[in-house]
């Protein structure tokens, strides 16, 4: 109505104005300024457009990278519309087939990706079933040799890739060992990714690093043994070295910002589908028992923060640490390395205490998706008693403690730091800041935007409200619920976007090419692309 309201006003308007019009060439004239320009790329050269980065520009989803999630890559989705005002082809590493690769079971038999089993997920909703359960690996195939590499290729997205292993020779073997460089590097034992994504030409580029180099330490459950948060040193030092390398031949390019990590779907699923951190059902009888268990160890620990003025350990602490069961659902016992090492005091005083949540910040702990598969089964298959969470606390690696949580969350703002200041000092480069889009996907409000850096604009987009409405369906970022699950943006591993996600991340870096560089090249429609992989 309003369009039409709009059209009839201009029309009468100008017939006063402009006796001399007639109708008919005002319509026309209202018509040629409000249709849509005709895709151009302005003053940007799209000829030959090269895609650098981690899983997250490879296409990788689904815990696999696998041909659907390629068609499906943000890259892959840009270079479509770049064709639109004649860009150039772009080809990717064709090292996949069928369900693709993520890994190897126990037996070295191909992974491919995971899939949302329908009935489980309903039996897990209802109580019924384990949401461990929900989710299924189907059977992959191993990578094979690109008939594409170096220069040939366009998109250079590895999965696991840092910023500092972009520099690093020998990436795909030796100690590295990434299967997937090494399927399209030019020379596995010399070459590196950026050196091969340099010689590929680049009239244009985006660049999306630095993820990884904190996410890997997050999804250790913080275990810097796994894997170590990248020093703030290094990763200024490699991303300088990649962004001047890119540009050195005068390529533009779009740079993307380091999204933040612990309110993935990863890390929040487990969280929001028990409305919290207790995961344990338990009936009265058994918590009773559980809690006679644990008798001695509470009572312990009291005797040391009241021996010797609580210099050993605090009454607070004590009292963090105590465990008790009670009927009903339960925070399960978890390892916190944070706590007093008490075990040369009595090796049975394990630095544990039962999950939680901080009543006066609302922080808590939080499982990653993996421990859905953990969490209530035998860490011993012949003692019952060996119950993992109840009787045996909860790995590491599987908990991200609050602590863990504000180094992750100190380490990508620090990265985001470096990156907008080298972007800044390079005119050739302008940077896509993602944090107002996953604040507002999030529906975080803007205190919590605030606690997890995301910048003013990242605080100014925090609506607190869930999910974003696209052609009247509301994208959340991952539910399980029958309603939602098909509205769904991430994918089934909770890190990687779906192929919808991809599209809102392609539709960010259009706006930007079209806002600098005068470029009318078209969005896409999200809907258009694949949801969640939940077969019917």
């Amino acid at each position: 109505m309003k369009k039409i309201f709009n059209k009839l006003s201009l029309v009468l308007f100008a017939a006063v104005v402009f006796a001399c019009s007639s109708e008919d060439d005002l319509v026309e004239d209202w018509i040629e300024v409000n249709e849509p320009a005709a895709p151009s790329t302005g003053s940007l050269d799209l000829s030959n457009y090269v895609a650098v980065g981690n899983s997250l520009t490879a296409g990788f989803t689904d815990g696999a990278l696998h041909p659907d999630g390629q068609m499906e890559s943000y890259p892959n989705i840009l270079a479509t519309q770049f064709l639109t005002a004649g860009g150039g082809a772009f080809v990717q590493p064709d090292i996949t087939s069928g369900n693709g690769f993520g890994g190897v079971d126990g037996d070295n038999n191909a992974l491919g990706r995971s899939f949302i089993d329908l009935a489980a997920a309903v039996a897990a909703l209802e109580g019924t079933g384990s949401f461990g359960d929900v989710i299924q690996f189907s059977s992959g195939d191993f990578l094979s040799q690109s008939t594409n590499t170096g220069s040939s290729l366009n998109n250079f997205g590895v999965p696991g890739a840092r910023v500092v292993d972009l520099t690093t020779a020998g990436y795909g073997i030796a100690d590295f060992g990434n299967p997937f460089y090494n399927a399209f590097a030019s020379d596995p034992s010399t070459s590196t990714i950026l050196g091969d994504a340099v010689s590929a030409d680049a009239s244009f580029f985006t660049l999306w690093i630095g993820s990884n180099d904190v996410l890997g330490y997050a999804t250790a459950g913080g275990d810097g043994a796994i894997s170590a948060i990248t020093s703030t040193a290094d990763f200024q030092t490699a991303y300088g070295t990649v962004l001047a390398s890119l540009t050195a031949d005068g390529a533009q390019g779009i740079v993307l910002n380091v999204p933040p990590v612990t309110i993935i779907p990863f890390f929040q699923t487990v969280t929001t589908l028990n409305e919290g951190v207790s995961l344990i059902p338990l009936d009265q009888a058994t918590a009773d028992a559980v809690n006679a268990g644990y008798a001695t160890y509470n009572g312990t620990l009291d005797l040391l923060a009241s021996a010797a003025g609580g210099e050993l350990i605090t009454q607070a602490e004590a009292d963090s640490r105590k465990i008790n069961f009670v009927a009903g659902v339960n925070p399960p016992v978890i390892l916190d390395e944070s706590l007093t090492d008490l075990t040369a005091v009595d090796p049975a005083l394990l630095s544990m205490r039962q999950a939680a949540i901080d009543p006066t910040t609302g922080s808590s702990d939080l499982f990653p998706l993996t421990a859905l598969s953990v969490i209530g089964t035998l860490a011993d298959p012949t003692n019952p008693n060996s119950v993992i969470g109840v009787g045996v606390p909860v790995e590491d690696r599987y908990v991200l403690t609050p602590l863990e949580q504000v180094e992750i969350i100190t380490a990508y703002a620090t990265y985001n730091v470096i990156i907008e200041t080298i972007v800044d000092a390079n005119p050739n480069v302008t940077m896509v800041d993602v944090r107002p889009l996953f604040a507002d996907m999030y529906g975080l409000s803007a205190e919590q935007a605030a606690a997890l850096q995301l910048g003013d604009d990242g605080v100014a987009a925090a609506d607190g409200v869930l999910g974003l409405e696209v052609g009247g369906i509301n994208l959340v970022p991952l539910s399980l619920s029958t309603t939602e699950l098909y509205n769904s943006v991430w994918s089934t591993d909770g890190v990687h976007p779906n192929g919808r996600g991809a599209a809102l991340i392609a539709n960010e870096i259009i706006k930007a090419i079209n806002e600098t560089y005068g470029a009318s090249i078209p969005e896409v429609n999200p809907l258009d692309y694949a949801p969640i992989n939940a077969p019917f």
